[in-house]
């Protein structure tokens, strides 16, 4: 991939360029001037500069040798090798703009690393520059902006993993906690787990509804008890009447004996 096709790719849109540039910008590594100027020039019109010059060149040559026909032995050859030169001198004209704006960057170093984030994100496996090429800028970057009072969100050193999707590095200035996505990976609990794991969170937390809950069922409780307890008395109650009045009847005629 050439590097008009691999900016022509990248950044297609500028909504595309600025969902790539933005997380550089948010952790500090991109200014506010440098990511205006690359969302309004990268995907601006100058990808279109090879085509236009492509079909400048090849009108003109085309036009001439339909006006002097006559005179030109190879027409079609000439029309095609104008518009080949037109993509040449096309392609010299984008490289230029290119530099320009290069030129216009406030931090051209911090910049590099951007598009090399950029690259990572994308997926692409050939990174732009090589890791140790890339700590040396980080560490040029660092120092120069500790100078000015500045510090460089460390978020920056993340997109690190060559063949990532964009789905999974599009956001690299904050890292996931682990255990967040342990649980996002997890399976799903189900309806009985969650009815477990909610009884026993709630271990050892009674409201004032559950203690009078448990007041009343303990006082119905000892009610009962209560009641199996009495009806035993409650049957003996007249064997001891019975026993009572035969005593006295036996008493009765004992005193009735000794008087007699």
């Amino acid at each position: 991939m050439t590097s008009k096709s691999w900016f022509d790719h990248a950044f297609a849109s500028r909504q595309k360029a600025e969902q790539l540039l933005r997380p550089d910008l948010e952790n500090g590594l991109l200014t506010r001037h440098d990511y205006d100027l690359a969302v309004s020039f990268l995907p601006g019109p100058v990808r279109y500069l090879p085509y236009v010059h492509t079909a400048v060149w090849g009108g003109l040559s085309a036009l001439a040798v339909y006006r002097f026909k006559l005179k030109v032995r190879f027409p079609t050859t000439v029309v095609g090798v104008s518009a080949v030169t037109g993509y040449g001198v096309g392609i010299v004209h984008y490289f230029r703009e290119h530099r320009r704006f290069a030129r216009q960057l406030q931090d051209r170093e911090a910049f590099l690393l951007v598009l090399d984030n950029v690259n990572r994100r994308l997926g692409n496996s050939m990174p732009l520059i090589s890791q140790s090429d890339r700590d040396k800028i980080l560490e040029h970057i660092n120092k120069r902006r500790a100078e000015n009072g500045e510090v460089l969100d460390a978020g920056i050193e993340i997109v690190t993993d060559v063949g990532d999707s964009t789905d999974s590095t599009a956001l690299t200035d904050s890292l996931p906690d682990p255990n967040t996505s342990q649980e996002g990976t997890a399976r799903p609990k189900s309806t009985w787990e969650a009815i477990r794991e909610a009884n026993a969170r709630n271990t050892g937390r009674h409201s004032s509804w559950d203690e009078l809950r448990q007041r009343h069922e303990r006082q119905r409780t000892a009610g009962r008890v209560q009641q199996k307890e009495s009806v035993p008395e409650e049957v003996e109650d007249p064997r001891a009447k019975a026993q009572a009045e035969f005593d006295a009847i036996l008493e009765a005629e004992r005193k009735a004996a000794r008087a007699s």
